[in-house]
């Protein structure tokens, strides 16, 4: 893997390619994928993929990493949380009824030929004041 900046080149098509493993392995697990880079009108907010299972909706990030590259959930900083917070906030407001909810990260190391998936359910909860 090259070193790349994220908005462009072989990153970038990782980072893409992440994205669809994890929603191919949500949906294998019996998710069912409402959005996939889900934003509310007039922001810079986004949620990599907003899935459902029975009266849960689930905010997941996916972070993808080169093989022995820094830790993928790690990077999922405050900052991170603070702002998939705010955007599941707005989304979760728009529904026409109440759902349980839960903040996932799906972690992918390697490349698109090897990698590893970790699916960390409920891996942090909405930051107090975002």
């Amino acid at each position: 893997m090259n070193s790349c900046s994220p908005g462009g080149g072989e990153k970038s098509e990782w980072g893409k390619l992440a994205e669809e493993i994890a929603r191919d392995y949500l949906v294998k697990e019996g998710y069912v994928v409402r959005e996939r880079n889900w934003s509310p009108q007039s922001s810079k907010l986004e949620v990599d993929i907003i899935a459902e299972i029975p009266g849960t909706i689930v905010f997941v990030e996916v972070k993808a990493r080169g093989a022995g590259g820094e830790d993928a959930a790690g990077a999922v900083n405050l900052t991170k949380q603070r702002r998939i917070s705010k955007a599941a906030d707005r989304y979760l407001r728009g529904l026409d009824q109440p759902y349980e909810y839960r903040f996932d990260i799906i972690a992918i190391t390697g490349n698109k030929h090897h990698y590893t998936l970790e699916h960390l359910q409920d891996a942090y909860l909405p930051p107090l004041g975002y």
